[in-house]
């Protein structure tokens, strides 16, 4: 199977396109009431955070349902889009390792009255739901994280899913994974938090921070806060396959709430960047972040910093030591594929002097002018204000770590080395091929075959013609953590330990890194987290086999 055609209008931006409303089906309130209920929203309110669920007794056991929903954000209406039990994000589940994680998982979402021809290049399927818990080392077979799994609407399953028990502690999360309809849960809003507790929280200093989770997405909606249906074929090239007029940018499900805090005290940030598409760069006004953890990969030391930027998927683990007495600003500049300059986004080549971020005052090159033929909302990706943390009050002055338990296992002797590119062509100047290595996902097409117990070294290339503009993208495998070693062949001094990386903008542009294929066989994926990409073929199989 060749990759699937795009046109340029589709391709990253997803610009706004002509599309009926999704058949979001639940119950409908008036108008009149929507606005009076929203009204009364949560906007500068103090940060809620999801219902926690706790493992007891070595196991969480839960109830999944995915079903459309009204959900109060604090825009002017409530937002009728799809849910985890009726709320946007889903509970966190709080697990420790060892334990085994058990969904009953209930896909409630509305059948398609006129499903169109599926095609691995194009969105289907998109009220088929599955899980995946992403970044969790645990089997991806049978009904553990088996992204396979195929559950209809008005269907059931029961997945059980165990934890090693030397699992490292840190943030992941969970949302669907059915290859066609990821985009479409994501922006939807389909997407919780997990936490795995582990030797990080017993750190004193990070033990004594009072804990605030914040899963930051970007819901995708039309002209009356509604989640549209994807437009599989579209006719034109100012089309788009996931149209939407607005997009808002909630931590937490709502719209600018708001953190208090005393002068002197330091609090825990656990944040997930859960949109579909969207990079997303943070800075908190005259405050620095210490960072802990990437991607629940605990890190040597605390590393500080005044800027962190997340591509899709990725989190952040972080201490923040409050100032002076006042009002300051979590400001998010987002970005895209196409227009990825943004605050923190990783240059070409190793960090060093040249990799400093545009400061969080400047406006990044080029970043408000989108590039022709990728329309945008308008407004999208522009720097705004998501969270204002309070100052005021008193209490005793909190310290910060000097040392934390770091992740990071030896690598196997490398067994193969592999090279892989993702790609986009446009071979008739109009409309654009993903995939990789030139091929679309096809279920049909072999599986790149790790030997279990092994370690492999691989080296992925961003493959375009530059005469396209920029492409970034963001790398992602299912099962397996991986260290990165090197960026476009310069050796980093520092390895970074992820599961989730921003291929960065430039074609030729490469990462090199390994991984251990260890404790599991069995037959995953890898796929750019830009998940419009993945949904349109950015995808391919692993299967890891026995000796």
């Amino acid at each position: 199977m060749t990759a699937g055609r795009v046109s340029r209008r589709q391709a990253i931006g997803f610009g706004v396109g002509a599309a009926a409303a999704g058949a979001l089906g639940g119950p409908v309130l008036a108008r009149g009431t929507q606005e009076a209920l929203a009204a009364a929203g949560r906007i500068g309110q103090e940060l809620r955070q999801p219902r926690v669920l706790r493992s007891a007794h070595g196991e969480l056991a839960v109830q999944l349902t995915t079903r459309p929903g009204l959900v109060d954000m604090g825009a002017p209406r409530l937002v009728r889009t799809w849910t985890y039990n009726g709320a946007v994000p889903g509970y966190t589940w709080d697990v420790r390792p060892g334990d085994t994680i058990r969904v009953h998982l209930r896909n409630r979402l509305p059948e398609l009255h006129h499903p169109p021809v599926m095609r691995m290049d194009r969105p289907h399927e998109w009220t088929t739901t599955n899980l995946h818990t992403h970044g969790l080392h645990v089997s991806p077979s049978e009904k553990a994280d088996n992204v396979f799994l195929v559950i209809k609407p008005g269907k059931d399953d029961h997945l059980v899913i165990p934890l090693p028990g030397d699992h490292t502690g840190g943030l992941f999360w969970y949302h669907p994974h059915h290859h066609g309809g990821v985009t479409q849960a994501l922006r939807a809003g389909q997407a919780g938090a997990l936490i795995v507790r582990g030797e990080i929280d017993r750190v004193p200093e990070v033990r004594a921070a009072a804990e605030k989770v914040m899963v930051l997405q970007a819901i995708e909606l039309g002209d009356h806060y509604e989640l549209l249906d994807p437009n599989p074929n579209p006719k034109t090239p100012e089309e788009s396959f996931f149209p939407r007029t607005r997009v808002l940018y909630t931590v937490n499900g709502v719209l600018k709430p708001k953190v208090t805090m005393y002068p002197g005290e330091v609090q825990r940030w656990r944040i997930l960047n859960g949109a579909a598409n969207a990079f997303m760069s943070l800075h908190l006004k005259r405050h620095d972040f210490h960072v802990l953890a990437w991607d629940g990969l605990t890190l040597d030391a605390a590393e500080q910093t005044d800027v962190v930027m997340l591509s899709s998927g990725n989190r952040v683990e972080l201490l923040v030591k409050a100032g002076r007495p006042g009002r300051y600003n979590l400001v998010l500049t987002p970005g895209s594929s196409g227009m990825p300059d943004i605050p923190g986004m990783p240059t070409a080549g190793p960090p060093g002097p040249g990799d400093a971020p545009p400061g969080p005052g400047d406006a990044p090159p080029g970043h408000e002018a989108p590039m022709p033929g990728f329309p945008l909302v308008q407004g999208e990706l522009n720097r705004r204000t998501i969270l204002t943390v309070e100052v005021k009050g008193h209490g005793r002055e909190m310290g910060l770590p000097t040392a934390l338990p770091a992740f990071d296992p030896p690598i196997l002797p490398i067994a193969r080395r592999r090279d892989f590119a993702f790609t986009i062509n446009e071979p008739d100047g109009m409309f654009m091929n993903f995939g990789i290595d030139h091929h679309a996902y096809d279920p049909a097409r072999p599986p790149t075959r790790p030997l279990l117990g092994t370690a492999e070294e691989w080296t992925l290339r961003n493959d375009f013609d530059p005469a396209m503009g920029v492409h970034a993208h963001v790398y992602h495998i299912h099962t397996n953590p991986f260290k990165i070693t090197k960026r476009n062949g310069a050796l980093l001094a520092k390895p970074l330990w992820r599961d989730t990386y921003v291929l960065t903008k430039r074609a030729g542009d490469s990462l090199t890194f390994e991984s251990n294929f260890v404790d599991y066989p069995g037959k995953f994926v890898e796929h750019c987290h830009i998940v419009s990409h993945e949904d349109l073929g950015m995808m391919s199989e692993i299967r890891v086999t026995r000796p």
